[in-house]
């Protein structure tokens, strides 16, 4: 069923063609249950309305897709458009909104409708405790979060307001990280679509998602979602970074082993094509047991992460421990420090950090 979930998923992005396989209405049923955990169902929609009559799922189904395809489209355009006038009113005091993944990434994507997100993650180029402050001055909330971000609520939109790009928890290379990210925020950023709302560019968008994605993953784990924003974003922009510049910052901030297991994920099942020689070298020095082992867990069962109580609580963080041990060589930083930060710099210490 995985390998027919793959070839769906690459037929839906168009990266190989669809093989015509005769697929059982039970085996459609499954393959729509597995796009909506792995958040592309939408994606996935958009393809499979298309097929001849002769392949299509049955009727109750289709309906079945479509709301949920629909409801998806509806959420982010409500979405989008709360962020869009939170950025036009920010603008007219002169404070950027930059898209951090999310509304970034979505432009990656066939729809970008159709790319699931739950917020709206921004950086106001050194402005953040401005922006807080307009915020309310705009009728919306503000609630600290820790060091890295605060959330503001405007519109019925949750809204994170980083300070920090990253968990960097004051450590060598989660500074360096910073510092990479920081240099990469200062190119030139782009207007999506129509809107106030700035999009990063290329080689920062390309450092912060894999940098988001392995930071989830080490932590709690992440979702093909995850996995399809670098297979569409090497899809649409590789040919637009300067990987010269980007290769080595992978390096520096403990990101290539990880980078290199996600772009095999992308050419091995998804059939992107990629290009540059340094990058088809990162993926090609992948460790097949260790693709096979992400790719399983990925594909695997995921417990709720946020649930309340004490005793869920403690096993949430028990398995985050168990993760940091088993995928250890994948972490940006040793599994001591990993455990070490885990308690000193958690939102109950306060601690306080900087890149300086």
């Amino acid at each position: 069923m995985i390998s027919i979930f793959f070839h769906l998923l690459g037929a839906a992005i168009g990266t190989e063609p669809f093989s015509g396989r005769s697929i059982t209405s039970d085996e459609w049923w499954a393959l729509y249950k597995m796009c909506a955990v792995h958040g592309v169902k939408a994606v996935v929609f958009d393809f499979v309305r298309q097929l001849p009559k002769s392949e299509a799922l049955d009727r109750a189904l289709l309906m079945q897709w479509l709301s949920a395809a629909t409801g998806v489209e509806q959420t982010m355009r409500r979405m989008q458009m709360a962020a869009e006038e939170f950025a036009e009113a920010m603008e007219k005091r002169e404070i950027p909104v930059v898209v951090l993944k999310g509304l970034a990434f979505a432009q990656y994507y066939p729809n970008p409708l159709h790319r699931e997100c739950g917020d709206l993650d921004c950086y106001m180029m050194g402005k953040k405790e401005e922006g807080d402050l307009a915020a309310v001055e705009l009728g919306g909330k503000v609630e600290e979060a820790g060091y890295k971000h605060s959330h503001l609520i405007y519109n019925g939109l949750t809204i994170e307001n980083h300070r920090f790009f990253t968990d960097f928890d004051n450590t060598p290379t989660g500074i360096l990280t910073e510092q990479a990210l920081g240099e990469l925020m200062q190119e030139a950023h782009i207007y999506i679509g129509d809107s106030k709302l700035y999009c990063p560019s290329v080689n920062f968008n390309a450092l912060f998602l894999l940098k988001h994605a392995q930071g989830h993953f080490i932590d709690e784990g992440i979702r093909m979602r995850h996995v399809l924003d670098w297979a569409l974003f090497l899809k649409a922009k590789q040919q637009e970074m300067d990987w010269l510049r980007i290769l080595p910052m992978l390096e520096t901030t403990h990101t290539a082993q990880f980078a290199g297991l996600l772009t095999a994920i992308a050419i091995r099942h998804l059939h992107v094509d990629v290009h540059h020689e340094g990058l088809l070298a990162l993926a090609s020095n992948a460790e097949q047991k260790m693709v096979e082992a992400v790719l399983a867990d990925i594909m695997g069962e995921q417990p709720a992460i946020y649930v309340d109580g004490l005793w869920h609580k403690t096993k949430r963080i028990l398995r985050r421990f168990r993760r940091m041990w088993k995928f250890r060589s994948l972490a940006s930083e040793s599994y001591p420090r990993m455990v070490w930060n885990a308690f000193a710099f958690s939102s109950y210490m306060k601690r306080k950090v900087g890149t300086d």
